[in-house]
């Protein structure tokens, strides 16, 4: 099942390219709407940003992030637990460049305005009632899988 889930979280990212990243700050959380830039085959996530940015000063302090994307239409929401890192590395913020960016990045992504921030996930929780990915009554707890030695895992 832990499989399946993390097939499904996949799917789930990548049709849905907004959503709510959460860093943490002198331990107060901060959430915001953010649009993610690439989802690799092993999980990780890719957003761009400003290194000037809170998210970017708050993840170079503490790296634990969560990142929760919803599809309202199929009923299902994911929550990503991952270790948050900054890449400057020029042919990467290229590679993950997508038109749009300029109008919040107008150097480009060879810029010194535009970093990327790397999620690698270690925790999914998902609920997908259109595929019946829940626990009964009603989903009150989220299916889960952990990266466990390099293969996800039934969460606890």
């Amino acid at each position: 099942m832990s499989g399946e889930l993390f097939e499904v979280a996949l799917e789930l990212l990548r049709a849905n390219p907004y959503g709510f990243l959460t860093t943490v700050d002198d331990g107060q959380p901060h959430t915001r709407l953010v649009q993610h830039v690439g989802v690799d085959d092993d999980g990780t996530v890719w957003i761009g940003t400003s290194p000037a940015s809170r998210k970017a000063t708050e993840i170079s302090r503490h790296r634990m992030v969560s990142y929760a994307v919803e599809d309202r239409g199929a009923f299902a929401y994911l929550c990503l637990h991952a270790n948050a890192e900054l890449v400057v590395e020029k042919t990467e913020r290229v590679a993950r460049w997508q038109d749009g960016l300029e109008a919040f990045f107008p150097d480009g992504p060879a810029g010194n305005d535009f970093v990327l921030i790397r999620l690698r996930p270690h925790r999914v929780e998902l609920m997908d009632f259109s595929r019946k990915i829940h626990p009964d009554p009603y989903g009150l707890v989220p299916a889960a899988a952990e990266r466990r030695e390099g293969s996800w895992s039934p969460g606890r």
